[in-house]
């Protein structure tokens, strides 16, 4: 039974993650207007590169933290799902995105891996 619930556990801080990705990314699509970016424009693409890039650290973080056993795993676990992706949509694109964008997009995996992993261990200090 212990068994069944740590696994129950992993696949909901995994569920858990996609959802912090979706709602981080999401966050990218509706803020801009209201800031005055205007779409389709370069400053849109760096919004939404900063924003892909807040969402993998925070679904990675996410894993980690909430994973019963294992937190490194399930952040690096997440993290190749968000490697995966990218590497598909850096293929995928061709040349309909700009070279910068999808070259800060690749290189930015290690930084997400690295800093979720690194929120994901971050202890709050309570006063005594």
């Amino acid at each position: 039974m212990a068994m069944f619930r740590t696994f129950l556990f992993s696949l909901l801080a995994l569920g858990g993650a996609l959802l912090a990705l979706v709602l981080v990314t999401s966050v990218a699509s509706w803020l801009p207007p209201l800031l005055g970016v205007h779409p389709g424009g370069e400053a849109q693409l760096a919004w939404d590169l900063a924003f892909s890039v807040l969402g993998g650290i925070a679904a990675v973080g996410f894993a980690a933290w909430h994973a019963p056993c294992g937190p490194r795993w399930h952040g690096f676990g997440i993290w190749l799902v968000l490697a995966a992706a990218s590497l598909w949509a850096a293929w995928d694109m061709g040349n309909d995105f700009p070279r910068w964008f999808v070259l800060l997009l690749l290189l930015s995996l290690p930084l997400q891996l690295g800093a979720g992993l690194w929120l994901a261990t971050r202890r709050l200090r309570t006063a005594t």
